[in-house]
């Protein structure tokens, strides 16, 4: 949902200004319409005392006679209502304290009932209802309504003269117009009806099954919707609506999308404008799933608050811009489908609609839209990152809805969490959160729980400062280029400069080097205050771009002069893994300058033991020689390299970490390198005597079946085995 940062003229200006054309910026619900009616003592009133898993509300039956002329409301429910409990002797439910309860039964039995708090209400049963067992609990009251929150039902007088009547219960004021077990883990099934003076159209969530005239110039309207839904997102408005309806089919299912305007602004743009709704439920379709509610419908109707209202399969806007139509459309899956189970998960709701809104226009033409992705998420950047995704402070609506936050800054988690897995597994993500929490509710720790099923792993490191913490990454960053033995590297120095309250994130970074007329991509993982890396690259590079397609909210990103790193390892002949015989010289090359001695590099086999080798260090080549008195016989071999080797412009030790490729290292200077060298035997030479005779035939006889880098495993699939035995054999006498 949508509201106005401020309800002074010059504060809208400034919010049309920054969404453009539109008109309509990602704005959260907080800020002006939050003070509109304050509550005293806004979360006093204690949460309900029963576990909301201890009863479950099947089905609501609300009727609702709404008079505009004394602005009073005069109402019943019934609640069916099954026990989860092993017996239950009260239900609460919340209703504002200034209606009058003028029944209250149970079973169609009178009951008494306690008021608790200004809000909640214990009906007193008059014997226990024992697990499985389903009540009927029905409500009648009237009364003249408060209006609280957003406007959660407002009688208001339009220019035009008209009156209109329209509820936003969000978060937590379904209270102060019907009563419910106002819980968003507990949703139910609705038939509303609703009694208007005959020149008002009612609007109401679900499909319109009944309009019958009524006396005194009364007119009533029944919407029945089958599909759960939470009492927040319960609705109506009523007002001299004009209408007009179009349809949308979706794999051979077609719906009504139906549209509900005030005459005075009833004119072909705005039609035009809000029917966007068509071609977004493709989109959204294509990218979410099936439209949630397709047995029902989609509708818009405008309403008098400054924003939207994503009431469930109706949305309240009051107004046309694009990417309001957008959010609140997109709220049918975030948000109505599957809703954030407590109101410090808002973001599950208000972070997915606004970066639904960016997926619009990245997708608004059938295909992907790189650079239109990139200008929405840049359009929607936070101008504050001090605060939290998830929201701790639940007191007030402005708390809850900060547009920051929970809008912005949370559409950029998910901006970022698709960088980190990846457009096609970000989308499974999505799905797979979806089919498991459909109708339903989730928290931040469920999505977070998806998303490490296709990690494949712990997400602490992203969620936990991303989603529970506060601030983003200040990145200064400096690059130049080397040539080594003839290939061309990157050379890059990262720095987190935010301030230390953030604490250091892990991110994947994405560069864009210019090479010649051509550019390449690059990726690296960036997780340390300071971090070095040596990227090959096809040539030498003449301009870099740090994060050029936005991928990260950054606190800033700023260049400077390459800061000299630790030495790494760039290449080593014969390349770490497999070799065939003769190896009679091992050469490491450095991409800097390196202090090293003899010392500090080892050759040992695994069956060999240590082996002796000549050293050598060229400073210009920034080579490592190894030259050995004979070629090295089959075996698993490995280099090492001593962490207290040092590079001569920085004085850094050496970053040696092997991780199956070069260049070595972890971006962060004192790691030993070990690098495997696994010499394979020539022409089933296992003994390296230069001839295949008895000796190699009995080497593998005696070795058979066992398992691993051994000299026997003449074919290296860490194996002694047939394959072994027959390569012996038929290169049998070679040599001899």
């Amino acid at each position: 949902m949508r509201a106005l940062w401020a309800v002074s003229f010059v504060c809208w200006s400034v919010l049309f200004a920054w969404a453009g054309s539109d008109g309509c910026a990602l704005c959260g619900r907080a800020h002006a319409a939050a003070v509109k009616h304050p509550e005293v003592a806004l979360l006093s009133f204690p949460s309900l005392v029963q576990d909301p898993q201890l009863t479950d509300v099947l089905h609501y039956d609300l009727t609702l006679e709404v008079v505009p002329s004394t602005q009073t409301l005069i109402g019943a429910c019934l609640m069916r209502v099954k026990v989860l409990q092993p017996t239950l002797s009260a239900f609460r439910f919340r209703l504002r304290e200034n209606f009058l309860i003028t029944g209250l039964r149970l079973d169609g039995r009178p009951i008494s009932f306690v008021r608790e708090s200004i809000t909640t209400v214990r009906a007193e049963f008059d014997r226990p209802y024992t697990q499985g067992e389903v009540f009927e609990l029905r409500v009648e009251y009237q009364g003249v309504p408060v209006s609280r929150g957003f406007g959660s039902i407002d009688f208001t007088t339009r220019a035009s003269g008209a009156v209109i009547v329209a509820t936003l219960s969000q978060p937590f004021y379904a209270y102060t117009w019907w009563p419910a077990k106002d819980e968003n883990t507990d949703k139910a099934t609705l038939t509303f009806t609703l009694i208007t003076p005959r020149d008002m159209f009612a609007v109401a969530n679900g499909m319109l099954t009944e309009t019958a005239d009524l006396p005194n110039n009364r007119r009533r309207y029944r919407y029945e919707h089958t599909y759960p839904i939470v009492p927040y997102l319960v609705a109506f408005a009523a007002t001299n609506y004009q209408s007009w309806s179009r349809t949308f089919t979706y794999n051979g299912r077609t719906m009504p999308v139906d549209f509900y305007i005030y005459p005075e602004n009833n004119t072909a743009a705005n039609r035009a404008a809000w029917e966007r709704c068509i071609p977004m439920l493709q989109v959204f379709s294509d990218l979410f799933g099936e439209y949630p509610f397709i047995r029902e419908r989609y509708g818009i109707y405008q309403f008098q608050f400054g924003g939207g209202m994503e009431h469930q399969t109706m949305s309240g806007q009051g107004g046309f811009g694009e990417s309001l139509t957008a959010h609140e459309l997109a709220h049918q899956w975030w948000g109505n489908m599957v809703t954030c189970a407590t109101w410090n998960d808002i973001w599950l709701n208000e972070g997915f609609a606004t970066y639904s809104e960016a997926l619009w226009e990245e997708f608004r033409n059938g295909v992907s839209d790189p650079a239109a992705l990139r200008t929405a998420m840049l359009n929607r950047r936070p101008s504050s990152l001090g605060g939290s995704v998830y929201r701790y402070d639940t007191s007030s609506v402005n708390a809850i809805f900060s547009s920051n936050f929970a809008y912005r800054k949370g559409a950029w988690v998910l901006h970022q969490l698709r960088w980190v897995l990846g457009t096609e597994r970000f989308f499974e993500l999505l799905a797979r959160y979806r089919q498991r929490y459909a109708y339903s509710h989730a928290t931040t720790a469920d999505f977070q729980a998806v998303a490490e099923e296709l990690w494949g792993g712990s997400m602490d490191w992203f969620f936990q400062p991303w989603v529970y913490g506060t601030g983003a990454p200040t990145y200064t960053w400096g690059w130049t280029t080397t040539r080594v033995n003839t290939k061309d590297y990157l050379l890059l120095s990262i720095r987190q400069t935010q301030q230390s309250s953030y604490g250091v994130y892990t991110m994947p970074i994405g560069l864009r080097a210019q090479i010649g007329s051509q550019s390449q991509d690059l990726r690296v993982w960036n997780s340390a205050p300071t971090q070095y890396y040596v990227i090959p690259v096809s040539g030498a590079v003449s301009n870099l771009a740090f994060d050029p397609d936005e991928w990260i909210l950054k606190g800033g990103s700023n260049a400077e002069t390459y800061r000299p790193g630790p030495p790494v390892i760039v290449e080593m002949n014969p390349a770490p893994g497999l070799a065939t015989q003769p190896v009679s010289q091992i050469d490491l090359y450095f991409q800097t300058p390196v202090q090293i001695n003899s010392a500090q590099v080892q050759l040992t086999g695994a069956t060999q033991g240590a082996v002796s080798a000549n050293f050598a260090y060229d400073a210009n080549a920034r080579r490592v020689r190894l030259t050995l008195a004979q070629p090295l016989k089959p075996d698993a071999y490995t280099v090492r390299i001593a962490p207290t080797v040092t590079a001569t412009n920085s004085g850094l030790a050496l970053d040696g970490e092997y991780f199956g490729q070069l260049p070595s290292g972890d971006g962060v200077p004192s790691g030993e390198a070990t690098l495997p060298l696994r010499v394979l035997a020539a022409n089933g030479d296992i003994t390296g005597d230069g001839c295949v005779d008895d000796a190699d035939l009995l080497a593998v006889l005696f070795a058979f079946g066992a398992q691993g880098a051994r000299p026997e495993d003449a074919n290296g699939d860490n194996s002694v085995d047939d394959a072994d035995l027959l390569l012996v054999l038929f290169a049998f006498g070679n040599g001899c």
